[in-house]
């Protein structure tokens, strides 16, 4: 399909639909008014508080604790999936 000036529109807003479907419903935000969006992730009611935990911990914490068993990697990645989906949404939302 050739993008001209007359379907460029429609073209991105299909491209912003798929990619806003393939997060899942339940980690979805509401859409926000506020420009200062830095207490999303803690005040969406998305992330758990230990997730809030894990995505605030440094690298080199994370893996000691997961070495040790005191976190499961399936935790982590679904706590940093779960955050990266919220960013996502905030940087993709219009303007």
């Amino acid at each position: 399909m050739t993008i001209t000036l007359e379907n460029w529109a429609t073209i991105a807003q299909a491209k912003q639909q798929r990619n806003l479907d393939s997060i899942p419903v339940e980690w979805r935000i509401d859409p926000v008014e506020s420009v200062h969006v830095m207490d999303i992730p803690a005040t969406c009611g998305i992330l758990t508080p230990d997730e809030l935990k894990i995505t605030g911990t440094p690298a080199q914490d994370l893996v000691a604790q997961t070495r040790k068993g005191v976190l499961k990697s399936y935790d982590v990645v679904l706590a940093f999936a779960k955050r990266a989906a919220i960013a996502h949404q905030l940087v993709s939302r219009d303007q």
